[in-house]
């Protein structure tokens, strides 16, 4: 009946309640209470930061959503200046136009006016040396330039 077997079995239930004598289920429990509660507690530090990111992610996508407005608005008021710019180029330039057509027309009209008066002058000068011609041919020395110094005083005046 002592068998080794027997020995064995003695040897192990000695072994196993001079363990529990010694208080390590109680360590181990202990130490896996430690483990357990040092996970909670890392879990419960996730869950905040985890929060906290969520909270600054819907901060920033508010942040993005009033960005794109203000880019909205810039690039519409961008574009209604641009509007009034072409609008104010457009007038401008036809007021530019304008002025430019009158300049032109009193520079026709100057050229005109000064033709005409070339022609006037032309015309005069030679009505007077017709005149001192014909005068010579058909009247004596005397009477001629008579007449011709009246002509040339009467044509003065009416210039």
């Amino acid at each position: 009946m002592f068998d080794a077997t027997f020995f064995v079995a003695v040897s192990f239930f000695l072994f196993v309640g001079f363990v529990v004598w010694a208080g390590f289920p109680t360590l181990v429990l202990n130490a896996l209470d430690e483990r357990s509660e040092a996970i909670q507690k890392e879990l419960d530090e996730a869950r905040i930061l985890h929060e906290e990111a969520q909270s600054l992610l819907a901060k920033e996508k508010r942040k993005l959503e009033k960005c794109d407005e203000e880019v909205q608005e810039i690039l519409k008021r961008a574009s209604d200046q641009a509007l009034i710019l072409a609008e104010d180029s457009k007038k401008a330039l036809k007021e530019e136009i304008q002025r430019k057509q009158k300049q032109a027309d009193l520079k026709i009209s100057q050229a005109r006016d000064e033709a005409i008066r070339e022609v006037r002058s032309k015309a005069t000068d030679l009505s007077v040396i017709i005149a001192r011609e014909y005068l010579k041919e058909n009247i004596d020395d005397k009477i001629s330039s008579d007449l011709i110094d009246n002509s040339i005083e009467e044509l003065k005046r009416n210039l």
